[in-house]
């Protein structure tokens, strides 16, 4: 009997020992799962702080943007295409116009008598901003009806143009302004012939260098 006995207490003694350890890991776990999500709480952190950071500076690019749109090509407009005998009696910044769910936004709008000018402005000028903008002009009186009948002539503004930039846009009918000290100036020389989006793109109106 006292065998017996012997026998269940090593037994039981086994048992405990095995929920000791079974004890012990799940503690293990419990501590790593802790650990993980100490972790991830910090990650997420970061990755808010990130985000926050990412959004200050894209807001202040944007900020930067319309400043420099407001501030120096809006008021120039005017002056400068009236000087390439377009006439402009009214400009506005930020034009925008939503139809059937879809939208147009034009930074620098001018119009006069016989011409509307659309003018993209970018602190500087890359290729595909001016590839997306020629795509866009065709477009333009599907937003803004006001002005059909009138020359729809487009240009790209920006404080740094590349030379091959500048080509590719002048080749392509648009006007190009770049920044000059405070105010703006228009790159094109005077043999220039500006396209005529509301007609086709090979059309009389475009010059081919």
């Amino acid at each position: 009997m006292h065998e017996a006995m012997t026998t269940l207490e090593k037994l039981e003694e086994l048992v405990y020992h095995g929920f000791q350890e079974t004890a012990h890991r799940f503690q293990e776990v419990a501590q790593s799962f802790q650990e993980t999500e100490r972790l991830l709480k910090e990650n997420a952190i970061k990755a808010d702080a990130e985000s926050a950071k990412l959004k200050k500076q894209l807001d202040g690019l944007t900020k930067s943007l319309g400043l420099f749109a407001e501030s120096t090509v809006y008021p120039s407009a005017a002056r400068l295409f009236n000087e390439r005998g377009i006439e402009l009696t009214g400009v506005s910044s930020r034009a925008n116009e939503r139809r059937n769910g879809r939208e147009m936004e034009i930074d620098v709008l001018g119009a006069g008598p016989q011409a509307v000018v659309a003018i993209e402005v970018k602190l500087r000028l890359e290729l595909e901003s001016v590839k997306k903008f020629l795509a866009r002009l065709p477009h333009f009186f599907e937003f803004f009806p006001r002005f059909r009948g009138l020359q729809l002539y487009g240009a790209m503004a920006g404080m740094s143009v590349a030379d091959e930039v500048a080509r590719y846009a002048y080749k392509n009918g648009l006007f190009v302004l770049v920044q000059s000290g405070d105010n703006m100036k228009i790159l094109n020389d005077e043999k220039f012939k500006p396209r005529a989006f509301n007609e086709p793109a090979n059309g009389a109106a475009r010059r081919k260098k």
